[in-house]
């Protein structure tokens, strides 16, 4: 019974300085992370514009898949632009879009100011989704 205290005692001693230790070190830096989808192949990509119990976001979606969240980022690996749904309404790289969804097909061109060209993956927790097939054109004069 004795030999099972002490064991005990020096168990508790061990944890205590252990868990000390833990509270003093310096919290570890994690590297920036996005949310990165890839888009099935060949498909058209609708971005729709809607009202959620979240409040208003996007939800693009490519051959029975699908992504939400307010702010998208499209591109194609190496660059990406932004699409941004918000109350005040829902904004895409060319600006303010009056209809509730738009459709991007296979081959189509993104026009959008060089300013809106985004370097792919670099801002954390954003969700980006890859897609082949389309060309972004700048609009700068």
């Amino acid at each position: 019974m004795r030999v099972r205290c002490v064991l005990f005692a020096l168990a508790v001693l061990g944890m205590t300085s252990v868990l000390a230790r833990a509270q003093d070190r310096e919290q570890p830096v994690f590297p920036l992370s996005s949310i990165q989808v890839e888009m099935p192949p060949g498909g058209d990509i609708e971005i729709a514009y809607v009202e959620s119990n979240e409040g208003m976001v996007l939800i693009a979606k490519c051959n029975g898949m699908s992504v939400k969240s307010q702010r998208l980022y499209l591109g194609d690996g190496k660059i990406a632009v932004m699409y941004e749904a918000s109350t005040d309404g829902f904004f895409t790289p060319g600006g303010k879009a009056n209809s509730a969804a738009i459709k991007l097909r296979k081959g189509d061109s993104v026009s959008c100011s060089s300013t809106k060209l985004e370097k792919w993956g670099t801002n954390r927790g954003a969700v980006y989704i890859h897609a082949e097939g389309f060309k972004f054109v700048t609009s700068d004069k």
